[in-house]
């Protein structure tokens, strides 16, 4: 029986529209009726493009076929888009209530790129409060529900980015990811989903406030999220080709120029990170992973970088709040209205501590953060110099049901602190900026899926999805 047209990758569906096997018109017409299915229940995307308004697209782009005019790896292919990149036309809030209504009057870099491969973005996606949570929900758009489990939360910030490609509303979606805002949808949603290396896509155009400089420029990082690796790689081809939109911060190389050779891999893994232990039924899951690894050719080693973790927590949340603080207004004691903000909502004083004394360093101060930044993603790159990747759970549990923000967790009988069980896998991994890669492994027996995520040097995100890929071979033989 032929695959459903919404099931296929879009990697098929862009071979399957250029052979002109279906057309775009009713490759549109089958989304459409599946976000018309899922969308009122899952609340993924918060904003579609008029129909007739894609449907004209799908007609100009079924001409330029038609005339034989070579076309883009993405052309015809339809995309959603976190609220918190620019696309024209569309909402562009960032989760800030201030911009609930505030439309965007050009598209961020990547979303130029997207469209000039042919890619057709059909709507925006819902994102958590001021895109700083792991559940995605606010006050206008409402709450993104786990497409698994409508009762549970499908993560944050990225939340309706992966229930939109879990609940097969779009092949590809592109998220952002500062603290897990694409790894942890991923884990909790059962998709794929990259965390690039940081600089390596452009933020231009992504957190942006009218009328305001391009505050977030360290840590945070927009990529995609999609229903198989092939389809990040494609991805991957598109958002990190620079010869049509040169960026002079940016490095330009091609993205497959670090592959790997196929020679039997160095792998390294943890089954906790900074000390914060997994759910038991996950870490089953975890453990038969690398044991499927064990009894390839690769070799394993249980190993983790060693640094300062409250150290690093703080700088990160510092660097995080001064670049933050650019965008917010200039009012007195904003410092410790956001810190009262952090920890009353979070219950996580470091957490706060660093973005309220984030927003009042000098320039001295962040130089020396962004100094310290430096010093840390060197431990982490000579760690990841001594191994293919690096394995390790994405947080310390499945998709959790809705609930407060800042409420503990219950983790094998023990409360484990909200970000604890969430921020020590997150945090410091982002704060290095290397490429991290989040991989389904399996379903828990109450049906929710988690992941994997794997990390490997700067610069080697091809190299890194090329390995996803073998490790998948391996856990599945």
């Amino acid at each position: 029986m032929e695959k459903q047209l919404i099931h296929h990758s879009a990697s098929e569906l862009a071979q399957l529209i250029s052979s002109k096997h279906y057309s775009i018109s009713e490759v549109l017409q089958a989304f459409f009726a599946q976000i018309e299915s899922k969308n009122g229940t899952v609340n993924a995307i918060s904003q579609l493009r008029p129909k007739a308004d894609l449907m004209k697209e799908a007609q100009e782009k079924e001409a330029i076929l038609n005339a034989g005019e070579s076309v883009g790896p993405l052309f015809g292919v339809p995309v959603t888009i976190k609220e918190s990149i620019m696309v024209q036309g569309l909402k562009h809030t960032n989760g800030d209530p201030m911009l609930r209504n505030n439309i965007a009057q050009e598209d961020a870099l990547i979303v130029r790129k997207l469209k000039e491969a042919g890619a057709i973005v059909i709507g925006v996606t819902n994102l958590a409060f001021l895109s700083i949570d792991w559940q995605s929900a606010n006050a206008w758009n409402g709450t993104t529900n786990n497409p698994h489990d409508l009762k549970r939360t499908a993560g944050g910030s990225s939340g309706g980015a992966s229930a939109a490609v879990a609940a097969y509303m779009s092949p590809i979606s592109i998220g952002s990811d500062a603290g897990g805002s694409i790894r942890v949808p991923a884990h909790f949603c059962g998709v794929y989903g990259l965390r690039p290396t940081e600089n390596f896509i452009s933020n231009r155009g992504h957190l942006k406030v009218p009328g305001k400089s391009q505050g977030r420029r360290h840590i945070v990082t927009p990529g995609p999220l999609a229903n198989s690796l092939d389809d990040l790689v494609l991805s991957m081809q598109v958002l990190a080709d620079y010869t049509r939109y040169p960026v002079p911060e940016l490095p330009n190389f091609m993205f497959k120029q670090n592959g790997w050779n196929g020679n039997p891999l160095r792998i390294a893994y943890a089954d906790q990170m900074n000390g914060v232990p997994i759910d038991s039924e996950y870490k089953a899951l975890f453990d038969a992973f690398i044991a499927k690894l064990n009894s390839s050719s690769h070799q394993l080693e249980e190993a983790h970088p060693v640094y300062d973790e409250r150290k690093a927590y703080l700088t990160n949340n510092k660097i995080q709040g001064f670049e933050n603080g650019i965008n917010l207004p200039p009012i007195p004691g904003i410092n410790w209205l956001l810190y009262l903000f952090i920890y009353l909502k979070y219950r996580d004083h470091l957490w706060a501590l660093g973005m309220a004394k984030g927003i009042k360093m000098s320039n001295a101060q962040y130089a020396k953060a962004i100094d310290y930044k430096d010093e840390f993603s060197m431990v982490y790159q000579t760690f990841l110099s001594e191994y293919d990747v690096w394995i390790t759970p994405v947080c310390a549990m499945e998709a959790f049901p809705h609930q407060k923000a800042g409420k503990p967790f219950l983790i094998n009988g023990k409360n484990v602190p909200y970000t604890q069980a969430i921020a020590s896998y997150a945090f410091t991994s982002a704060f290095s900026g290397h490429p991290i890669v989040v991989i389904p492994i399996g379903k828990l027996k109450n049906g929710m899926p988690v992941g994997v995520q794997i990390h490997a040097r700067k610069w080697f995100d091809f190299r890194l999805l090329q390995i996803a890929q073998e490790l998948e071979r391996c856990a599945s033989r």
